[in-house]
């Protein structure tokens, strides 16, 4: 029997010892007009792992909460049993009150890290993201939630840690893919950023620290997208946007719209991802650097391209392309550092690759190519895939096949559903094309190095 963590998390962050618990336990049930007796012996027992009836269990819940002035539910004690569909449809709320997304997260996090499979598996509700972009939209600065008898002061410098150690995991990502120390990442947010939020901060301080921490929870949400994990991803991008919109930070916030863009053009829903990253430009205009708002302008692009749209295509990536010229990087936020030329032009080179223009494709494949600094193993990997497509696209399958060959063998250990998306995708191009030798031996090379696709 495992023991019980989130247990023993909640009592540390309620200081509450067992002895103490006890006691608080039987003056919750009283109230409830239940006798109980409950001793620190059934408190080491639940610590260990051993689950006490429901009643009780909501009741411990209880006392925690009161103790720690935030609220936890059955889940956060890990006493929640299976996890329902019901538990998770929250994260896909926007919710009112700051301390809720806390809250949400913690839950998140802890599914996460078990693996649950529900959460894992949890299924995209393309209408959740409609809220967030209006309220998003229509939302003005608030005032932070004030605590008293917190016991942790936060400064100047643990915003600075969270925005540190948020750029390492940010590189890992690129270099190695979203399957890649995302646990660490998860456990990151949950025992070191989480319980800043609870804190005491200045006003500067805490709206740096809830867009640090929204920094984070964007980046489990993009790496769980990239693994796969499509619904815990969109549940986490919502309410790092709710966190963004507590920060008061326009461009973050039109970040994670881009990002949501992002994801709904690669699940297919081309006009909620219009809508987007539209409401990214519009809703960070004046605010966002040249660079941010161009970034927001390629994603409509690939929107627009997805739903075979060349003229709206073409015209979002003239506009991206001619505010990118006019940039000032020393406008723009730490995390946007890698939208450079090379991105720009792996933008483009997607939208031809999928309004099937090859011509157009490759200039920009060329582009992308000859920039990319090699650190952004990713990056090159998804680009050398829409290469090879575009050989594809103009019935030269041997080309393709080779220059496939080359990108799986330089991929390496790249731990990416989406890249794997790339090289399923590609396979079945060259369907059509079977006996070719080259193909045969890329389709031989694909079913020993990823058998799931075969």
């Amino acid at each position: 029997m495992p023991p019980n963590l989130g247990l023993a998390e909640a009592m540390r962050r309620a200081d509450c010892s067992n002895k103490g618990l006890a006691s608080r336990v039987q003056l919750v049930a009283q109230e409830d007009g239940v006798f109980l007796q409950c001793t620190h012996v059934n408190v080491k027992r639940w610590l260990e792992g051993v689950q006490p009836r429901p009643a009780t269990a909501r009741f411990i819940a209880e006392a925690l909460s009161r103790k720690a002035g935030v609220r936890f539910s059955l889940e956060d004690i890990g006493m929640g049993g299976t996890v329902t569909p019901a538990t998770l449809e929250r994260g896909l709320e926007y919710a009112e009150a700051v301390p809720e997304v806390g809250t949400r997260l913690v839950g998140l996090t802890r599914r996460d890290l078990a693996d649950d499979p529900l959460a894992v598996q949890a299924a995209v509700v393309p209408s959740a993201w409609t809220q967030p972009l209006l309220t998003w939209l229509l939302s003005r600065a608030e005032s932070l939630p004030v605590r008293s008898g917190a016991r942790l002061n936060v400064g100047e410098a643990d915003v600075c840690a969270i925005r540190t150690t948020t750029q390492l995991f940010m590189k890992l990502d690129f270099q190695f893919g979203g399957g890649h120390a995302r646990a660490a990442l998860a456990q990151y947010y949950a025992h070191d950023v989480s319980p800043l939020l609870e804190g005491t901060f200045t006003e500067p301080v805490g709206r740096a620290l809830f867009s640090a921490a929204a920094e984070v929870t964007q980046l489990l949400g993009w790496t769980a997208y990239d693994l796969g994990r499509h619904g815990l991803a969109q549940r986490y991008m919502i309410q790092a946007l709710r966190l963004a919109q507590a920060a008061d930070d326009r461009m973050l916030g039109g970040r994670l719209l881009g990002n949501m863009s992002h994801q709904a053009n690669y699940l297919g829903n081309f006009h909620q991802a219009v809508q987007l990253a539209r409401a990214a430009q519009e809703g960070s205009k004046g605010v966002a650097s040249a660079t941010t708002m161009a970034s927001f302008l390629a994603m409509e692009a690939r929107a627009h391209a997805g739903n075979g749209d060349d003229a709206a295509c073409s015209r979002a990536l003239r506009e991206a392309e001619k505010l990118f010229e006019t940039r000032n990087i020393a406008d723009d936020p730490e995390w946007i550092s890698y939208f450079d030329d090379a991105e720009l032009a792996g933008e483009g080179a997607h939208c031809f690759r999928d309004l099937r223009n090859p011509r157009i494709a490759q200039e920009f494949i060329g582009r992308c190519l000859e920039l990319t600094d090699p650190v952004y193993a990713r990056t090159l990997a998804f680009i050398r895939m829409v290469q090879a497509a575009t050989y594809v696209h103009q019935g030269e399958p041997c080309q393709a096949a080779i220059l496939a060959t080359q990108a799986v063998e330089l991929a390496g250990s790249l731990k990416s559903m989406r890249y794997l998306r790339y090289i399923q995708d590609l396979c079945a191009d060259l369907k059509a094309y079977r006996g070719n030798p080259e193909v045969e031996s890329f389709r031989e090379l694909v079913a020993g190095k990823y058998p799931s696709i075969a």
